[in-house]
């Protein structure tokens, strides 16, 4: 059985999805706002907020819900049209439920009670009947709606499984006493089966009820918006035989005739109907308990029918989705480990053994790859949030700018996505504050008024690519360059742009003509490197001045198992990432020179690269020290290529990563380890901490023309 606290989360995690697309469907509306389909949409999502928080007796939300469904409802019927002001209101309250969700219902702050009432109020201004294009609707000056009483006649009956499907009937009803008064009510019970019968999980009741509201017929209906297609549910309007509240059908009638024209009773047997209908009281009450009871039981397999019926998903806890992914890595490297002793001992040439292992080898890397797969997610939920920034960033800032998604099904490692929220909302906001120029400087140099900013993810050679460009005024090379000088910062005549554009990574540099509350402070631009790099990527940056600015982040699928090259360095095993890998050389005797003040440099298609000595920065004893004897191994760093000399290259395998820094400490150059078939551990090398090692954070060698 599900206990309470994890009903709560699972309402929280699908409440968080919900809003997600609900912000989503709000900024197109904004774009198209006569789309009834999207109006739809968000009626269906606030809905379906409102029936959660209800379950959850989360009752400030079901408020909050409750007042925007009204407005949304007259929306739907066209007595208010959707507009940019009234759209602004939603989403503000889109952003109310997002803090709202986050706390216990019962400890929710004051101060966010009173932004919920503020909003509350903010949406009951458009309860009014005039119907307006831009604004709230005017009340009447008693306060009261007044759309003409009317009598509903409404029949219910329901599928018997319908508490399977998610909906408490009673629920149902309890809205339509928000909608007005119940004058009539009937409850059939013919289908009752024996007490020893009775399922708590299935429906034997229907209802026939007469209603006197004073709302639009859309309202009530709109109650009824997700039962209506497998459920018989009739409404008519009967104002007609009703005067000053009197059912005129009745007027003349006795109580026997009206019994039984009802279909409660024959007038023969008034007294066995009484009965009939004392003893049903004390069967739904008997059942009420039963429901009780069986709560947790019926919300259990509503979830489990939704996901499997539905979805064809499971949620998993991402803790035990971890743990997987180690139980596998532990099998990997056990499997490593007994492949190596195999070899080494006198079962090396037993075919059977080998043949066993090697099969071993495929479903272990098959079970790894499918866990891996577990672990991918789309980028898409992850962009569309960025819909929203540059929405509110454009408007503070008076520009017009849209934002264009492409790539968004591409799956990465969902620990990659969480760390990426950062480094793009630095680079969007960039784009938007300090890239795209206002709509008048654009007009003035032939450009649209409305600006662009592309967001796009695709895979390539094994590596995630997500780039951020915009179409505004680009990097001014000439200012960057100045800005450097100012700054103390030493360069070169021969510096290529990927290095010149560099410097707008270091930490407090800044091109910006003025300070603003989104860029001009100095930073930003270093944050986003340096998470990239923490993820075991790289940043590039391209940009043509007047034209606009191309930042392309190269990252891992994942981050858990890497695919590395392992290499000897003295006594030592270490891996680097493939990724970072060009090629492995052999150099020529006179492929390498010394230059003073520069160090050393090797010649590779025709481009002179810094050599790294990995034995000197890391402190090895017993490394190859000849050049001649050795391999150098060349690497690419993001904006620059290098090369690493090591004894020997050993072979390709994938790693399954441990954290030094939860294990042992941090130790700059390296991003992890890894255990090798015989037990040993190997080191994993960060490029860019080696990068730094070896340099102390100033550009690397090269050769001046």
């Amino acid at each position: 059985m599900l206990k309470k606290d994890e009903i709560y989360r699972v309402f929280v995690e699908e409440s968080r999805e919900i809003l997600t697309a609900l912000e989503t469907d709000l900024l197109d509306l904004e774009k198209d706002i006569h789309n009834e389909e999207i109006i739809n949409r968000v009626f269906r999502a606030v809905h379906t907020l409102k029936g959660g928080s209800g379950m959850v007796e989360f009752s400030v939300l079901t408020d909050l819900t409750h007042e925007w469904e009204n407005v949304l409802a007259r929306l739907r019927a066209g007595e208010i049209k959707a507009s940019p002001r009234l759209i602004s209101l939603f989403l503000e309250a889109v952003d109310t439920l997002k803090r709202l969700i986050e706390q216990p219902p019962a400890r929710v702050p004051e101060t966010l009670r009173g932004e919920v009432a503020r909003t509350i109020d903010q949406l009951r201004r458009y309860h009014g009947v005039e119907t307006v294009s831009d604004g709230p609707a005017k009340r009447p000056a008693d306060g009261r709606e007044k759309f003409g009483e009317k009598y509903l006649n409404i029949v219910l009956k329901f599928r018997p499984d319908i508490y399977l499907a998610g909906t408490d009937p009673l629920l149902l009803i309890k809205e339509l006493t928000e909608q007005g008064d119940i004058v009539r009510l009937r409850c059939d019970t013919d289908a009752l089966p024996p007490l020893d019968q009775l399922r708590p999980d299935t429906l034997y009741l229907s209802w026939e009820l007469v209603l006197r509201t004073e709302k639009p017929l859309s309202a009530v209906e709109n109650i009824f918006i997700f039962v209506r297609d497998e459920n018989t549910i009739l409404l008519d309007d009967v104002s007609h035989r009703f005067k000053d509240g009197v059912d005129l059908q009745y007027a003349d009638k006795k109580l026997g005739e009206i019994l039984e024209e009802e279909g409660l009773v024959d007038r023969r047997d008034l007294e066995e109907a009484i009965g009939e209908q004392k003893r049903a009281g004390e069967i739904l009450l008997e059942k009420k308990k039963l429901d009780s009871r069986a709560l947790d039981e019926v919300l259990r397999r509503q979830q489990r029918s939704k996901e499997i019926a539905q979805t064809s998903t499971l949620r998993v806890d991402t803790g035990k989705l971890d743990k997987l992914v180690n139980l596998v890595g532990e099998m990997v490297i056990g499997v490593a480990r007994m492949s190596q002793t195999v070899q080494s001992g006198p079962l090396a040439h037993n075919r059977d053994m080998n043949d066993t292992l090697d099969h071993l080898e495929r479903i272990s890397r098959d079970v790894q790859e499918q866990v891996m797969r577990v672990r991918m997610v789309p980028v898409e939920a992850t962009f569309r949030r960025f819909q929203r920034v540059v929405r509110d960033i454009a408007s503070d800032l008076g520009k017009r700018i849209n934002l264009y998604l492409s790539g968004i099904e591409t799956e990465i490692d969902k620990t990659v996505v969480e760390h990426l929220d950062d480094p793009l909302k630095h680079l969007i906001r960039n784009a938007v504050d300090h890239g795209i120029e206002s709509p008048e400087e654009r007009v003035k140099r032939g450009k649209p008024a409305d600006g662009s900013v592309w967001l796009r993810a695709y895979q390539q050679e094994g590596k995630i690519i997500i780039e951020v460009e915009d179409d505004g005024s680009g990097i001014d090379r000439e200012r960057l360059v100045r800005k450097a000088k100012e700054a103390g910062i030493a360069l070169s005549a021969e510096m290529t742009d990927q290095e010149l554009y560099g410097l707008l990574f270091l930490p407090g540099f800044s091109t910006a003509r003025k300070v603003t509350e989104l860029s001009g402070r100095g930073v930003g631009l270093d944050v986003v490197k340096r998470n990239i790099e923490s993820l075991r990527g790289a940043i590039e940056v391209y940009s043509e001045k007047g034209s606009g600015t191309l930042f392309r982040l190269k990252l891992p699928l994942t981050l858990a198992i890497i695919d590395g090259m392992r290499v000897a360095v003295g006594s030592e095993i270490l891996t680097i990432p493939l990724l970072s890998i060009i090629e492995a050389i052999r150099p020529a005797p006179d492929g390498i020179k010394t230059i003073e003040g520069k160090g050393e440099l090797i010649e590779f298609r025709g481009e002179y690269l810094p050599l790294i000595r990995l034995y000197e920065i890391l402190g090895f004893e017993d490394a190859i020290t000849n050049p001649e004897e050795a391999i150098v191994i060349i690497l690419e760093s993001g904006i620059r290529r290098m090369a690493l000399l090591v004894d020997d290259v050993i072979g390709q395998h994938q790693a399954v990563i441990k954290s030094l820094e939860t294990n042992f400490r941090r130790i700059e150059g390296v991003s992890g380890a890894t255990i090798l078939g015989d037990g040993r551990v190997s080191i994993i090398l960060d490029i860019h901490g080696i990068e730094h090692l070896a340099f102390g954070g100033h550009r690397a060698p090269e050769v001046v023309a």
